[in-house]
């Protein structure tokens, strides 16, 4: 069960429109998605949710305002028919790309299935990650790839900085939303049909990884990346080009994701054998993961890695992967670079 608690909001800061920030009167930290629950001021009582910060998790790492008691928010009317955040409280109507007038066929004839050939789909487990791996192929080729979000992380598009900062100075083209999560410029109800938008508006470079929040265990099928499988099975049979950028880490304490993370691992034992795994050059002759790139047979494509930590600081991003800085971590971004390598080498 959720937990909440009544208290005041002592300092509020908005962040941008929809996300406010603020401290709460005991100094803790709470944001408000105000397009939910309304803007709070500095006074208003509140009833947040505490359960996340109460058990110690790092989801967001503050507490969530669910109401503003003092100003109870009436909202606005959407003018969308499908229904984001679906069944909860907060559950909110948008503009999806698949309603008629938005891209879909309004007649009684059933559509043709769309042909994604010519676009390259990068598959990504960690949100900061994807947004780095987009600041590489931005600075490299001077064109920005699409970005889609699917619901296995935040749901809300508002709550990532990282995006923001990446929309704000052209890293990405533009964003989707799909599935449960919402808030992007663009929203849609499956990955599939989002990287579709994408296609449709002559995005051909599209990452596809989670919002903030990943979701991991130390079991097999215990994370919430895995659906990135079956997006790319769906994205291979409409004919888009699919990889796997690698998860790993030389500085990670778990076990499981030093090296290559496991994660990764069961990703590419579960994708279609056509979904390209990028390795970086040399990396083959390193013992303790030339086994697993052997493995792979043909779907191991080596690249020169894209420098991910020059790119960073060319597009001015601060990029931190499970609170360490990303361009610490030569390993994570030797991987990360022969996948951005991957999705700048169009053909």
């Amino acid at each position: 069960m959720p937990r909440f608690a009544r208290m005041r909001a002592a300092e509020v800061r908005d962040v941008r429109p929809g996300l406010q920030r603020m401290t709460l009167d005991d100094g803790s930290e709470a944001f408000a998605l105000t397009d939910l629950c309304g803007p709070a001021q500095a006074g208003d009582e509140l009833l947040v949710n505490v359960s996340a910060v109460e058990l110690g998790l790092g989801t967001g790492g503050a507490h969530v305002v669910h109401t503003n008691l003092s100003s109870p928010y009436g909202g606005a009317r959407g003018e969308g028919r499908v229904m984001k955040a679906r069944y909860l409280a907060e559950q909110t109507p948008v503009v999806a790309t698949e309603e008629p007038g938005e891209g879909a066929d309004a007649s009684d004839e059933l559509p043709e299935l769309p042909s994604l050939a010519g676009v390259r789909v990068l598959l990504c487990v960690l949100h900061s990650h994807a947004l780095a791996l987009a600041a590489a192929v931005q600075d490299a080729t001077g064109i920005a790839p699409g970005y889609v979000m699917t619901d296995g992380g935040a749901l809300p598009f508002v709550l990532s900085d990282l995006a923001a900062a990446c929309l704000e100075r052209g890293v990405i083209a533009t964003a989707v939303s799909s599935g449960q999560a919402f808030g992007a410029p663009i929203e849609s109800v499956t990955v599939a049909s989002g990287v579709a938008a994408l296609a449709s508006r002559r995005v051909s470079r599209v990452i596809v990884a989670p919002g903030p929040g990943h979701l991991g265990t130390a079991s097999p099928l215990g994370f919430s990346a895995l659906d990135l499988a079956g997006h790319a099975a769906t994205l291979d049979r409409l004919g888009a080009s699919t990889a796997l950028a690698v998860r790993a880490s030389a500085g990670d304490p778990r076990a499981r994701h030093r090296g290559v993370s496991h994660h990764t691992r069961i990703l590419a034992d579960l994708t279609p054998m056509r979904t390209a795994v990028p390795v970086p050059s040399g990396v083959a002759a390193t013992p303790s993961e030339a086994a697993w790139i052997t493995s792979l047979g043909d779907r191991a494509d080596s690249y020169e890695p894209i420098d991910i930590a020059g790119s960073l600081v060319r597009t001015g991003l601060a990029v931190a992967s499970m609170g360490r800085s990303l361009e610490a971590d030569a390993h994570a971004c030797g991987w990360l670079g022969a996948a951005a390598a991957w999705l700048a080498a169009m053909s």
